[in-house]
């Protein structure tokens, strides 16, 4: 059934052929037709920083795209089992980010094969949960990573947002790019950080309490508001209606299609 339910999310979310760079917006246009952004965290799951931002988006009751390294998932660490139950059981969306984090475009193909395979397998294993979504280490695209994709009915999901607080680890430069980009935004915006880092835990509150202010602001002024996007109704915006009527007459009754897909897809 996963199978079948994969092709039709990959048929819904292709790429343009012969693309040079990931498509952007990198979740496609402002479903609300306001300022949106996506909240997307990479490189985890770490079993101390990790809690700490699931704690926050809890708080403020948002649902973020975890890409997940298979080495840091599939672990002798006791704790990252319950780290990545925590997520599922609180409507986070689990998804690829290879097995240890290298550049496919510079690899052997087979050495990227193994990576995407890798990651994919260990995210099954520990969690049960079949990704469908993925994103490249480093953001690289080419045609072996097109290929590598396509004939494991992968979708890459980009980001248009990168503050590369992973790399400067200061606090206030991440927020501050954030809510400058915020502040001129039109369309919808995947935010890219990493809940492997301290930086990221200091900086997401102030990057909240700043959306907050800045609407209530907007509300005054009657501009236009941000809106956060939950990540799984990300993933139930991916079927068409007549494609979410195609596959309840086709897999019968599995019960809400747009909400098991939520769970199961990426």
């Amino acid at each position: 059934m996963r199978s079948l339910i994969s092709i039709v999310l990959v048929a819904a979310l292709a790429s343009p052929a012969g693309a040079k760079v990931w498509s952007t917006p990198a979740a496609g246009p402002s479903a609300s037709g306001d300022p949106e952004i996506v909240f997307t965290f990479d490189d985890g799951p770490n079993p101390t920083t990790t809690p700490k931002v699931l704690d926050i988006l809890k708080k403020r009751g948002i649902k973020a795209v975890f890409f997940l390294v298979g080495e840091m998932v599939d672990t002798k660490n006791k704790n990252v089992p319950k780290v990545l139950a925590r997520m599922i059981a609180e409507g986070h969306v689990l998804a690829n980010h290879t097995m240890t984090h290298k550049d496919l475009c510079r690899v052997k193909e087979e050495t990227g094969a193994a990576e995407i395979d890798g990651g994919h397998d260990a995210i099954v294993k520990v969690t049960g949960i079949d990704p469908i979504w993925f994103r490249a280490p480093f953001g690289v695209r080419c045609e072996r990573i097109e290929g590598l994709l396509d004939t494991r009915g992968l979708h890459h999901m980009h980001w248009d947002l990168d503050p590369q607080e992973w790399k400067h680890g200061d606090k206030q430069k991440t927020v501050d790019y954030v809510t400058g980009e915020m502040a001129r935004a039109r369309g919808r915006n995947v935010l890219l950080m990493h809940d492997i880092k301290p930086v990221t835990v200091q900086a997401l509150p102030e990057i909240l309490a700043w959306l907050d202010a800045e609407n209530a602001r907007r509300k005054e002024s009657g501009k236009k508001p941000i809106h956060i996007v939950q990540a799984p109704d990300l993933a139930r915006e991916s079927l068409s209606p007549g494609l979410e009527g195609w596959a309840r007459e086709t897999l019968g009754k599995i019960g809400d299609v747009r909400k098991d897909l939520a769970r199961v897809l990426p």
